[in-house]
């Protein structure tokens, strides 16, 4: 089965919105509103497999000159394991480089997914703007439990 990565559109915001809820219902990742989603539109990526429905998604989103993050990570549960998740990944990263960003980051449940594909355990500390822009809207600001990772570009 063949498989496209594109930039998000309007049309994807539903699609967006059940893949990142369903994966925080689970725990593994942190829920996202539609509001959220449209807002951070532009920083989303799809996969969509040959019938034209998107079966992945993720968002490149810049924190400042010296770093971008991956997040809002979700492979539809029937779709794991295919390599769909490399594929959006490594296509952010590519947008990353592209862009001029020195360090990819993201904070994660899937420590090793992130391993295979190059990146690194750090510590939370080193990414102050991440802190100041998105955690302080978490509700779980006070007692983190995802990992800080990162990837030199």
């Amino acid at each position: 089965m063949s498989y496209q990565v594109r930039a998000a559109t309007v049309h994807d915001v539903n699609a967006i919105f059940h893949l990142t809820n369903d994966h925080a219902q689970v725990g593994l990742m942190l829920p996202r509103s539609k509001y959220k989603i449209i807002t951070m539109l532009n920083n989303f990526s799809v996969v969509e497999n040959a019938e034209k429905t998107v079966v992945a998604c993720a968002a490149l989103t810049p924190l400042w000159t010296d770093m971008a993050e991956i997040m809002a990570l979700a492979v539809a549960d029937e779709y794991q394991g295919l390599g769909i998740g490399t594929m959006l990944c490594r296509s952010l990263i590519k947008r990353a480089s592209d862009l001029g960003f020195p360090k990819v980051i993201a904070l994660t449940y899937q420590v090793e997914f992130f391993k295979k594909i190059g990146f690194s355990v750090t510590d939370k500390d080193q990414f102050p703007r991440k802190m100041w822009r998105e955690c302080l809207e978490c509700p779980k600001l006070e007692h983190c439990d995802e990992t800080a990772m990162f990837l030199d570009l």
